[in-house]
C-alpha cells in the first residue's frame, strides 16, 4: 500500500512520541529533583565541589534501588542516595573498624533517632564484608579504591579480596561508580599511599580484569590545575583535587 506524504508525516510523530515515552520510562529519576536541603552545614559546604546531584543521575540511581556505599567514610554519599533511592529502597553504609577513628563522630550525628530509615549501617572486614550476593543495582566506591593498594599497621583493605565480593552482590547489570584522585600518567598505583592518588587508566584495566565493563566516564570533577604531583591533602588542593568519574557494570 502506498504512503500518502500525510501518512508519513503523522507515522513519524507517532514514531517521536513512542521514543519519547519509552524514555521517560526507562530514564533514572534524578538530576533536578533530588532534594539537598536540611542537611548537616558540614555537608552543604562540600556539595559545590562534589557535585552530588549530576554524579548520582551519571550513576543511573533510580527511586526503589538498592545500593552499596562501600568505605562510605562519614555517610556523605549515603545521606543522599537514602534521599535517591527513596522509602522502597535501601543503602548500605558500610565501613571497616579502622575508619572509625576519622568516621565515628559524622556518622553518629548522622545515623541518630533513626533519621536515615533506609540506610543500613554495615561494619564489616575486606576478608567478609557480609553482602548478600545479587542483591544491589549498584555500588558507590568514593576516593577509596587507591586505599585497596597499599598496606599498614592497621589497614589490610585489598582489592584482591574485597572486589570479587562486590561483584557478587551486584545484581547482573548492576553498575559500579568509582571516583578517585587521579594520578601522573602511567604511575599505576605508585602513588596510592605516598599521594593517595591512583592512575584512571589503571582502574580501568584492573576492574575489567575483575569482570566488570567501562560503561562510561565523565569530566564532572576534573581539575586540569592539578598536575598529580602533591598529595591531596595540600591545603590548595583540599576538596579541589583532579578527580576521575567512572561507571562499570557487572559483566
Amino acid at each position: 500500500m502506498l504512503t500518502t506524504p500525510m501518512q508519513a508525516k503523522i507515522k513519524r510523530k507517532i514514531t517521536a512520541l513512542s521514543a519519547a515515552s519509552l524514555m521517560l520510562i526507562t530514564t533514572p529519576l534524578l538530576a533536578e529533583s533530588l532534594d539537598l536541603a536540611g542537611r548537616s552545614k558540614a555537608d552543604m559546604q562540600q556539595d559545590s565541589a562534589r557535585k552530588p546531584v549530576e554524579v548520582i543521575n551519571f550513576a543511573q540511581v533510580k527511586k526503589g534501588d538498592k545500593v552499596l556505599d562501600l568505605l562510605a567514610g562519614g555517610g556523605y554519599y549515603s545521606e543522599l542516595l537514602s534521599r535517591a533511592v527513596g522509602d522502597k529502597g535501601a543503602v548500605t553504609l558500610q565501613i571497616p573498624k579502622a575508619y572509625l577513628k576519622y568516621a565515628k563522630k559524622a556518622l553518629d550525628v548522622r545515623l541518630a533517632n533513626e533519621r536515615l530509615k533506609n540506610v543500613n549501617y554495615l561494619l564489616s572486614e575486606a576478608e567478609d564484608l557480609k553482602l548478600t550476593d545479587n542483591t544491589y543495582d549498584s555500588a558507590f566506591l568514593v576516593l577509596g579504591f587507591h586505599d585497596m593498594f597499599f598496606q599498614e599497621d592497621g589497614w589490610n583493605f585489598t582489592a584482591d579480596e574485597v572486589m570479587p565480593q562486590v561483584l557478587k552482590s551486584l545484581k547482573k547489570g548492576g553498575k559500579l561508580l568509582v571516583i578517585d584522585h587521579d594520578a601522573a600518567e602511567k604511575s599505576g598505583i605508585r602513588d596510592v599511599k605516598s599521594l593517595h592518588r591512583i592512575d584512571s587508566a589503571f582502574v580501568k584495566t584492573d576492574l575489567e580484569k575483575r569482570g566488570f565493563k567501562l560503561v562510561k566516564t565523565s569530566k564532572l570533577l576534573e581539575n586540569p590545575a592539578d598536575d598529580h604531583s602533591k598529595l591531596v591533602f595540600a591545603p590548595e588542593l583540599r576538596r579541589k583535587t583532579d578527580r576521575f568519574v567512572m561507571l562499570f557494570e557487572k559483566m
